[in-house]
């Protein structure tokens, strides 16, 4: 039969696109569009093949093998089946189980029953070798895709880059038609503003005890006497508003704390004779 199917191996395709485009083979990093995938798919293989397509065979790997959304959006697609093999998780990392097998085995029954004329692999697994070489003994035309490697080199099996028939490279330009890197950065939001009344706080100058003192009014001001039988402490109180340690210490020396009293101060003590006044 003229006609052409796509073999899709999901995993190495969408890891492959996310180690181009994110850095690293984790599908989590990428956003695809599988509508335009699937189209770009089509378009490509009945370009090189030269004929129309018969069918996108998506193969991929799902927990339990439990369709994915991904997965039911793709089936209900034209044109597009979905096998699904087993995902399961292995020293952190996920692995699929039976895609390889799947592929390989859908391979080689559409070249036994002669289905197709042309099979594109869409793969970078060496398992599928013989799968490969099983449909060129039957007469089928195999064309080996790649995703252009992050790192200049070859990201596909050199025994299956030989055996093939035909050989394409899906460069950035075609794989940014539908896949795209997740931006992982975002702008941090600017920290916010103090309240009005506490930037005022924070931005006024200490003001001096003297200068609280000037502003007092009159009749809340110290008398002079009161302040003299204080000892004078507020004269030795340095002008900023908080005392530092230097200052506490000036003020606990010998003879700070020493009474001034009014030349009418009367001493009194007691004694065997009773109280005494002395001046």
């Amino acid at each position: 039969m003229d006609r052409c199917i796509v073999l899709v191996d999901a995993g190495y395709l969408l890891g492959a696109a996310a180690s181009l485009l994110a850095g690293e083979p984790s599908r989590s990093r990428i956003t695809v569009d599988h509508t335009a995938l699937i189209h770009g798919l089509r378009e490509q293989a009945e370009s090189d093949t030269e004929r129309p397509l018969l069918r996108i065979y998506w193969f991929d790997g799902a927990p339990d093998r439990v369709p994915q959304p991904e997965h039911r959006r793709l089936r209900v697609m034209p044109r597009v089946t979905v096998r699904l093999g087993a995902l399961t998780r292995s020293d952190g990392r996920w692995a699929q189980k039976g895609v390889d097998a799947a592929m390989h085995a859908e391979l080689t029954e559409l070249a036994r029953n002669r289905a197709c004329s042309d099979v594109v692999l869409v793969t970078g697994d060496g398992d599928l070798l013989p799968g490969m070489m099983a449909a060129k003994e039957h007469g089928v035309a195999v064309h080996l895709w790649a995703v252009q490697a992050a790192d200049g080199d070859y990201n596909q099996s050199e025994d299956l880059v030989a055996e093939a028939d035909e050989r394409r490279v899906l460069d950035r330009t075609w794989i940014t038609k539908a896949v795209r890197a997740k931006e992982l950065g975002g702008i941090c939001a600017p920290p916010p503003a103090p309240r009005p009344e506490i930037a005022a706080i924070l931005s006024a100058p200490p003001e001096s005890s003297l200068s609280a003192t000037a502003e007092r009014p009159a009749e809340e001001r110290p008398h002079p006497a009161a302040a003299a039988a204080r000892g004078g402490v507020e004269e030795r109180m340095p002008a900023k508003g908080v005392p530092t340690p230097k200052d506490l210490a000036a003020l606990r020396a010998p003879g700070a704390h020493a009474a001034q009293h009014p030349t009418t101060a009367t001493l009194r003590w007691s004694s065997d004779k009773g109280w005494v006044d002395r001046p």
